[in-house]
């Protein structure tokens, strides 16, 4: 019971990284074609939906701030 549940955190913990890991490639454009047809063949749509606002949101929000911190 308890290794059953210590292996659902795991896989939950590997997909949550798999996920991580292809936003920031397709985020930077050098997503491999493996990779990518990977993608789409997941269960959902809707994580990468999702994930991509998020990392867009921070990209622009890091960029506002480098700009402003370098901006007299």
């Amino acid at each position: 019971m308890v290794e059953n549940r210590a292996s659902r955190a795991e896989s939950r913990l590997s997909r949550l990284w798999r996920l991580i890991l292809s936003l920031l490639a397709g985020l930077v454009g050098v997503q491999s074609d493996k990779n990518r047809v990977s993608d789409f063949h997941s269960t959902s749509i809707w994580p990468f939906i999702i994930g991509g606002i998020l990392m867009t949101a921070v990209f622009v929000l890091a960029l506002i701030l480098l700009v402003r911190t370098l901006a007299p």
